[in-house]
């Protein structure tokens, strides 16, 4: 189990980006939050097994790619502190 943390720089807010991710969260096995930040960025942590994970993300930069410009990623151990995936307001 693996920990991300993201941070999403670009056109990324108020274009439905959590809304997304938050969709596409179901169709994979993580946890986690995702979350708008007050300097226009996107905060996202997702846990799971690295193959999930990693596909995860996959779809979420096919879905957003034109909104992304840059993402900045930290992985670490798994907390185990998220039960499920959802929006942080």
């Amino acid at each position: 189990m693996i920990r991300r943390d993201v941070i999403y720089r670009g056109r990324v807010q108020g274009v439905g980006f959590r809304w997304t991710t938050n969709h596409i969260a179901k169709n994979f096995d993580v946890n986690g939050t995702v979350e708008n930040r007050t300097d226009g960025t996107v905060y996202l942590v997702v846990e799971g097994q690295l193959e999930e994970v990693d596909a995860f993300m996959l779809a979420i930069k096919g879905r957003m790619k034109n909104n992304i410009k840059d993402v900045s990623v930290t992985d670490s151990t798994s907390s185990g502190n998220f039960g499920d995936f959802r929006v942080n307001y």
